[in-house]
């Protein structure tokens, strides 16, 4: 299937986030300032890891958001991200971070990358049917667990780990109830792409279209055509 690029209208996207890890800079904590003064203008919100009892607070990110909280940036000094919680589509958030990142590495002259990952997280919600999570209205793929065994479930906490080529992607489906106060409950649906292998910043460009492609084509073709449908905003 070709990568999808465009973005639903019905998105169950509740953040998107793009990671690159390297080995240790320390003179990124001591000069984050510099990076800050550089993307205030739309990031003006400053997020101060707290401190736990038995972390290392070097290790600690530093987070600068957007004032209403829908987009930002996070800085350690062996990380990088990009997030967002207000997904734009690819080419807007490939731009985004490509931008962020050329004025990170401006200052931190950035070579050896030890990992680099693509994370969708979705949050897809269900009315129950019968006591069960409707899974079959939104996915193609059921897990099984042999035919004395009900495929009708009622609660779910599965992770997977897979690979494609060099990329590792962890998959996580969890039942959870929702936190808005309506009561009502939901899928968390989280893609986690990575690559950890002979990584170099300047091809970031790969990285996060490699990632990304993974990623997208993963939930394209798990997904049922009704469910794509409601996506898509038409009517099922």
């Amino acid at each position: 299937m070709e990568v999808e690029k465009k973005v639903y209208p019905n998105q169950p996207l509740i953040e998107v986030v793009f990671e690159i890890r390297f080995p240790g800079e320390p003179v990124i904590e001591c000069k984050r300032y510099e990076f800050y003064n550089k993307v205030r203008k739309d990031y003006s919100h400053v997020i101060i890891p707290s401190i736990q009892a038995e972390g290392f607070p070097a290790l600690n990110p530093y987070r600068f958001e957007k004032a209403d909280g829908s987009a930002g940036t996070m800085i350690a000094i062996d990380k990088f991200s990009y997030y967002t919680h207000k997904y734009p589509g690819y080419d807007e958030f490939k731009k985004e971070f490509l931008l962020l990142v050329s004025e990170f590495n401006k200052l931190f002259n950035l070579t050896k990358l030890i990992r680099v990952g693509w994370r969708y997280v979705n949050i897809i919600s269900f009315t129950r049917e019968n006591g069960h999570i409707p899974l079959k209205r939104f996915f193609n793929s059921v897990l099984h667990l042999g035919k004395d065994i009900s495929d009708e479930y009622e609660n779910l906490n599965i992770i997977l780990v897979s690979k494609k080529d060099a990329y590792s992607i962890t998959t996580r489906l969890e039942s959870m109830k929702k936190t808005d106060g309506s009561g009502g409950e939901a899928l968390l649906l989280d893609f986690d792409c990575s690559n950890n292998k002979d990584l170099w910043f300047p091809k970031i460009e790969t990285y996060i279209e490699c990632t990304h492609n993974i990623a997208r084509n993963m939930f394209e073709q798990i997904i049922t055509t009704d469910y794509r449908k409601y996506l898509l905003g038409e009517k099922i």
